[in-house]
């Protein structure tokens, strides 16, 4: 089973990750979280894939109600994705899950990634194969802030430690997955940097076709054949399992919204990529969809501050730090 949790707004894409996976494994079957009000769906709307409501993950109107006054949209979504994933876990037989997010495409059969997934407890995914090879951002501070593994894309295998995992990051990310570099929070992806030492069996994916996405796409080069799409390694093709596009289409989105590394304009494999996405999402851009409002989330997004703002707001950090360090000389009278 393949799982995604999203918003109303976001099951366009969700429906694209859907039409992409099912086309390269069609043996198995994907479902959507869906973390919004289904009272607020089109009319007459139905989804070709089964559909999973808050109240389906156990999640009650006061807890729905708590979690939304506490969170912005975007926090609300990952802090119920647990309890998504956990009761799916528990419906799935066998016991094996990957979890997508929305903004993901499959390229190729995941046979050998659910392979990998059933003999251990949880796969993890790492956001970068290699240390960068220059002072660009996003960097290994960055990724410190943010964390190590990337919460959009994780396998969960059939081992005792897998429930006792998702029962701890439902816990931790029910009031501790706020935007908030300074308390150390970063939605629910910070605490998977704790897993492969708090639970048994954990494994590392280290698959350069796998989460191709914004922030690692310097250190993979694409190609498109008449294999499909392939991540060349060392003048070896390797194909192109999945990408996920989250800041690839819109700079305001994710969370290295301000990379400088990649230039899209020099990419051209990146673009092509880029644009045949937007192709197969076109279809399912429905402005019935599109229009709705995410239902719970009641704190303000964060404003992406750009330019001279941004530049500002930075020497005037680093002001408030040279000022807290002046030392203090005492009065003597």
């Amino acid at each position: 089973m393949l799982l995604t949790v999203c918003t109303i707004a976001q099951l366009p894409q969700a429906l694209t990750l859907g039409a992409s996976f099912t086309q390269h494994n069609p043996d198995r079957q994907f479902v959507i979280g869906l973390a919004d009000d289904p009272d607020h769906l089109p009319a007459n709307w139905s989804s070709p894939y089964r559909l999973l409501t808050l109240a389906d993950a156990g999640c009650s109107a006061s807890d729905v109600a708590a979690l939304s006054a506490r969170y912005t949209p975007t926090e609300f979504r990952t802090a119920c994705k647990a309890a998504f994933i956990q009761v799916a876990y528990q419906q799935t037989e066998p016991s094996v899950l990957l979890y997508a997010d929305p903004s993901a495409f499959v390229y190729h059969s995941l046979n050998e990634v659910f392979d990998q997934v059933a003999r251990h407890s949880i796969l993890l995914c790492p956001h970068w194969l290699q240390p960068p090879a220059d002072n660009r951002l996003p960097d290994e501070k960055h990724l410190q802030n943010v964390g190590l593994y990337s919460s959009g894309l994780i396998g969960f295998g059939p081992h005792p430690d897998t429930s006792k995992m998702l029962t701890w990051w439902k816990s931790r990310t029910a009031d501790r997955a706020h935007i908030d570099f300074c308390a150390g929070q970063c939605l629910d992806q910070l605490w998977l940097m704790h897993v492969p030492a708090l639970f048994e069996q954990v494994g590392i994916l280290k698959h350069v076709g796998l989460q191709v996405a914004l922030w690692n796409v310097q250190e993979r080069h694409l190609a498109l054949g008449q294999a499909g799409w392939q991540v060349i390694q060392k003048a070896t093709p390797v194909p192109l399992l999945t990408a996920d596009f989250a800041g690839l289409l819109s700079s305001t989105e994710g969370l290295f919204q301000r990379q400088n590394r990649l230039n899209i304009a020099k990419r051209p494999d990146v673009s092509t990529l880029v644009s045949m996405y937007q192709t197969a999402l076109k279809s399912r851009l429905l402005p019935e969809l599109g229009a709705v409002r995410p239902a719970y989330g009641q704190q303000p997004e964060p404003v992406l501050l750009r330019g001279w703002r941004f530049s500002i707001v930075t020497k005037l950090h680093r002001l408030s730090t040279w000022i807290s360090n002046v030392p203090v000389r005492p009065i003597h009278r």
